[in-house]
């Protein structure tokens, strides 16, 4: 999730975000900082949410030995 910090704040495991820095967070941590008003959401973030259509992705190539 893509955050812009309507104020100054410490965050415990993002450190000090100033007034108006945009950052990626994860979705639980932007959350719960849009809910206390410390944040507001930007679009353009990646959102973990949204199902991923795994048909789309071709299988990853194996290389190398077999372990046996």
């Amino acid at each position: 999730m893509k955050i812009k910090a309507l104020r100054q704040f410490s965050h415990y495991h993002l450190g000090t975000v100033d007034q108006d820095e945009v950052r990626n967070v994860p979705d639980a941590v932007g959350r719960a900082l849009v809910g206390m008003d410390l944040a507001e959401e930007m679009g353009g973030g990646t959102d973990k949410s949204k199902p991923v259509d795994q048909a789309a992705k071709p299988a990853p190539k194996r290389r190398g030995r077999a372990a046996s």
